[in-house]
Protein backbone atom coordinates (compact mmCIF):
# COMPACT_ATOMS: atom_id res chain seq x y z
CA UNK A 1 0.00 0.00 0.00
CA UNK A 2 1.77 3.35 -1.12
CA UNK A 3 1.82 5.65 1.85
CA UNK A 4 -0.59 7.91 0.94
CA UNK A 5 -3.22 5.50 0.78
CA UNK A 6 -2.13 4.79 4.49
CA UNK A 7 -2.07 8.35 5.79
CA UNK A 8 -5.71 8.67 4.56
CA UNK A 9 -6.62 5.30 6.28
CA UNK A 10 -5.08 6.99 9.57
CA UNK A 11 -6.63 9.81 9.60
CA UNK A 12 -9.95 8.36 8.49
CA UNK A 13 -9.60 5.49 11.35
CA UNK A 14 -8.57 8.75 13.63
CA UNK A 15 -11.60 10.72 13.14
CA UNK A 16 -13.68 7.66 13.74
CA UNK A 17 -12.26 6.86 16.95
CA UNK A 18 -12.77 10.34 17.91
CA UNK A 19 -16.32 10.29 16.86
CA UNK A 20 -17.13 7.17 18.14
CA UNK A 21 -18.07 5.73 14.93
CA UNK A 22 -16.08 2.43 14.95
CA UNK A 23 -17.39 -0.71 14.04
CA UNK A 24 -16.83 -2.31 17.80
CA UNK A 25 -17.78 -5.23 16.32
CA UNK A 26 -15.14 -5.76 14.19
CA UNK A 27 -12.90 -3.70 17.15
CA UNK A 28 -13.58 -6.70 19.42
CA UNK A 29 -12.86 -9.42 17.05
CA UNK A 30 -9.50 -8.08 15.73
CA UNK A 31 -8.73 -7.28 19.87
CA UNK A 32 -9.29 -10.29 21.07
CA UNK A 33 -7.21 -12.25 18.27
CA UNK A 34 -4.67 -10.45 19.28
CA UNK A 35 -5.02 -9.92 23.75
CA UNK A 36 -7.79 -12.43 24.85
CA UNK A 37 -9.28 -10.73 27.76
CA UNK A 38 -12.28 -11.08 30.15
CA UNK A 39 -15.06 -8.08 29.85
CA UNK A 40 -14.18 -6.85 26.82
CA UNK A 41 -16.89 -4.93 26.42
CA UNK A 42 -16.48 -3.24 29.13
CA UNK A 43 -12.86 -2.80 28.63
CA UNK A 44 -14.18 -1.21 24.72
CA UNK A 45 -16.95 1.04 26.66
CA UNK A 46 -14.42 2.60 28.84
CA UNK A 47 -11.90 3.06 25.82
CA UNK A 48 -14.49 5.10 24.31
CA UNK A 49 -14.57 7.24 26.76
CA UNK A 50 -10.83 7.63 27.22
CA UNK A 51 -9.99 8.43 24.02
CA UNK A 52 -6.57 8.44 23.34
CA UNK A 53 -5.62 7.19 26.34
CA UNK A 54 -5.33 3.97 27.36
CA UNK A 55 -6.24 2.93 23.41
CA UNK A 56 -2.94 2.30 21.61
CA UNK A 57 -3.68 -1.29 21.71
CA UNK A 58 -7.02 -1.19 20.13
CA UNK A 59 -6.16 1.49 17.75
CA UNK A 60 -2.84 -0.70 16.80
CA UNK A 61 -5.48 -3.70 15.96
CA UNK A 62 -8.12 -1.73 14.02
CA UNK A 63 -5.71 -0.22 12.15
CA UNK A 64 -3.62 -3.87 11.30
CA UNK A 65 -7.15 -4.93 10.11
CA UNK A 66 -6.87 -2.42 7.26
CA UNK A 67 -3.52 -1.53 6.79
CA UNK A 68 -1.66 -5.02 7.29
CA UNK A 69 1.63 -4.86 9.41
CA UNK A 70 2.57 -5.68 12.83
CA UNK A 71 1.63 -4.34 16.27
CA UNK A 72 4.28 -3.57 18.18
CA UNK A 73 4.43 -3.40 21.86
CA UNK A 74 7.18 -0.55 21.86
CA UNK A 75 7.70 2.97 24.28
CA UNK A 76 7.03 6.35 23.08
CA UNK A 77 9.45 8.39 25.50
CA UNK A 78 9.78 5.90 28.86
CA UNK A 79 6.12 5.09 28.19
CA UNK A 80 4.82 1.24 27.12
CA UNK A 81 3.43 1.88 24.01
CA UNK A 82 1.89 -0.34 20.99
CA UNK A 83 2.11 1.47 17.80
CA UNK A 84 1.53 -0.53 14.15
CA UNK A 85 4.53 -1.45 12.10
CA UNK A 86 4.31 -1.59 8.39
CA UNK A 87 7.04 -3.36 6.99
CA UNK A 88 9.90 -2.96 9.62
CA UNK A 89 10.12 0.48 8.34
CA UNK A 90 6.94 2.77 9.15
CA UNK A 91 5.74 3.46 12.64
CA UNK A 92 1.79 4.33 12.31
CA UNK A 93 0.35 5.42 15.31
CA UNK A 94 -2.95 7.34 15.72
CA UNK A 95 -2.96 7.56 19.66
CA UNK A 96 0.64 9.29 20.94
CA UNK A 97 -0.95 12.48 21.89
CA UNK A 98 -1.36 10.39 24.78
CA UNK A 99 2.15 11.28 25.74
CA UNK A 100 2.60 14.79 24.63
CA UNK A 101 3.54 13.68 20.95
CA UNK A 102 1.48 14.38 17.86
CA UNK A 103 -2.43 12.64 17.41
CA UNK A 104 -1.00 11.25 14.11
CA UNK A 105 2.51 10.02 12.88
CA UNK A 106 3.37 8.15 10.01
CA UNK A 107 6.99 7.63 9.27
CA UNK A 108 9.98 5.83 10.01
CA UNK A 109 11.00 4.96 13.17
CA UNK A 110 12.98 7.40 15.39
CA UNK A 111 13.15 9.12 18.78
CA UNK A 112 10.73 8.80 21.03
CA UNK A 113 9.63 5.59 19.55
CA UNK A 114 11.14 2.32 20.19
CA UNK A 115 10.89 -1.12 20.07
Amino acid sequence: MKLVEVNKKAFIIRNDFEKNKINYTLLKKEYMKYNKIKGIHRFIKKSKILFPKLNCGLASVYLKHFLGGEVIKGKYKKQDHTFLFLGNKIVVDITADQYGGPKIYIGPIKEPWSV
